[in-house]
């Protein structure tokens, strides 16, 4: 009797320590934002050089070996805090946000520019990284932010990159680049296309560059090239021309397959316990009739 006793409390207890973990549901999650795209173009027909009148034409020359080749693969990432589907629950923050078919649109920034200095909270994320020589960098001492909308869908619990109202930028990043001889009219590697000392660089004209896209391509916009010594630019070292690359793919966010939490709902625990008390009493009526038999 004593050991049916017990083993009837003991699932009592792990019930109710089930229930109860199961009624605390988190709100919100960290989610990796990825986009993989491949080169689409040759760096050299992407070069442009100022010419002597301030006009702009394509560089024809022989280019350096460039780290990213036409079609090489790239990644973009950063890890993004969104809600669930308990955020819009009665008395969680986001309690009826979400609109008539079951979505909710919201921002994703770097912690810097949303008020913080770390990750944490709907709506900041961590710094974008990119596969390759391209990193993150300071600009004038504010660290490198990205921008972009993202949806959530309670009905399917996933998420996706919404470009209706805003492309994903990211800024200010760095990396390889070229000079450019006006003398020989040749192009030389640099390894960074920022030197602005250890503030790194002030803006993106000042050399570094930025990131932005939408849902099928992201391109780096115009990546600076440096010049020498000119007539018109005597002491050198000025912004000389530009190129530009484009990487074309998708975005990938993570789908939960519907459900909003993979737990156990509170009926379903109270049903449990009372199908495991109900076991052991019909153990107990058996043992009882074998005895008085």
């Amino acid at each position: 009797m004593k050991h049916v006793a017990k083993s009837v409390l003991a699932a009592t207890l792990l019930a109710s320590a089930t229930l109860a973990g199961a009624q605390v549901t988190p709100i919100s999650r960290t989610i990796p934002v990825t986009f993989t795209g491949t080169v689409v173009d040759d760096v050299a027909n992407t070069i442009r050089i100022r010419q002597a009148d301030g006009s702009f034409t394509n560089y024809t020359g022989p280019v350096p070996d460039y780290p990213y080749k036409k079609g090489d693969t790239v990644t973009v990432s950063f890890n993004a805090t969104v809600p669930t589907a308990a955020a819009f629950e009665a008395g969680q923050p986001y309690s009826g946000r979400l609109s008539a078919d079951g979505t909710f649109k919201f921002s994703v920034s770097s912690p810097y520019y949303n008020g913080g200095t770390a990750p944490g909270g709907v709506g900041n994320s961590t710094t974008v990284d990119v596969s390759g020589p391209i990193k993150a960098t300071a600009n004038s001492g504010q660290p490198t932010n990205q921008r972009v909308d993202l949806v959530y869908n309670a009905n399917t619990d996933s998420y996706y990159v919404d470009f209706s109202t805003r492309n994903f930028v990211a800024g200010t990043l760095d990396g390889p680049g070229f000079s450019y001889d006006p003398g020989t009219g040749a192009l030389a590697s640099r390894d960074t296309s920022c030197e602005r000392g250890p503030s790194g660089c002030a803006s993106t004209g000042d050399g570094g560059f930025a990131l932005t896209g939408n849902a099928t391509q992201v391109g780096t916009g115009n990546i600076p090239i440096y010049g020498g010594p000119t007539d018109a630019n005597p002491s050198g070292g000025g912004l000389y021309g530009f190129f530009s690359m484009l990487f074309s793919g998708a975005w990938n966010l993570p789908t939960w397959n519907g459900g909003a939490v993979d737990v156990p709902e509170p009926g379903s625990m109270l049903l449990f316990g009372g199908a495991a008390a109900a076991l052991l009493s019909r153990r107990r009526k058996a043992k009882a009739n074998a005895n008085a038999a």
